[in-house]
């Protein structure tokens, strides 16, 4: 029975991981992104 309830835990943990860390990722390049766009509208 131990097995039949870890391997979708195993599985879900994996999946949601990756989606976190790919969430994390576009946050990181949404921030760099506004950053810039902030910096070039204070510099006019």
């Amino acid at each position: 029975f131990g097995l039949v309830a870890a391997i979708p835990a195993a599985v879900a943990f994996n999946y949601f991981g990756t989606r976190i860390r790919e969430f994390g990722a576009r946050m990181e390049d949404f921030s760099l992104e506004f950053l810039n766009l902030a910096e070039r509208s204070f510099e006019d």
